[in-house]
């Protein structure tokens, strides 16, 4: 008697690891979309707080802001990067481009005394 597989069982397994195949990818692409978009969180923030830390070592040039309720301006990342306070390796993870090579800004506004950070691509 020969040993091996005839080929409707070879098709039964290529159906089942199909199926599985079918389930599985649409569950790994949602789990990489939401990781991107953590990411994308994450680096947000981490450009606000650069922010806040440029502002609050610069107090002279932006004692107004902290001041005048409603006060508004706009910080450019490259001045985050020129100062130091951000490291010119940050990349986006939406676009896989450079902080240092992606004109942005970060917009900060004096609401009842509270600065609020809120960064723009």
């Amino acid at each position: 008697m020969k040993k091996g597989f005839t080929l409707v069982e070879l098709l039964a397994i290529l159906a089942i690891l199909g199926a599985v195949i079918l389930v599985s990818v649409p569950s790994i692409i949602s789990t990489n979309k939401n990781s991107r978009e953590k990411n994308y969180a994450q680096y947000k923030e981490s450009i606000e707080n650069a922010a806040e830390v440029y502002v609050e070592t610069h107090p002279d040039k932006y004692n107004e802001l902290k001041t005048v309720n409603g006060t508004a301006i706009e910080i450019n990342t490259e001045d985050l990067v020129a100062s130091g306070v951000i490291q010119g390796t940050l990349v986006n993870p939406k676009t896989d481009v450079q902080l240092i090579n992606e004109p942005s800004k970060v917009n900060v506004k004096n609401q009842n005394g509270t600065l609020i950070y809120t960064y723009e691509p």
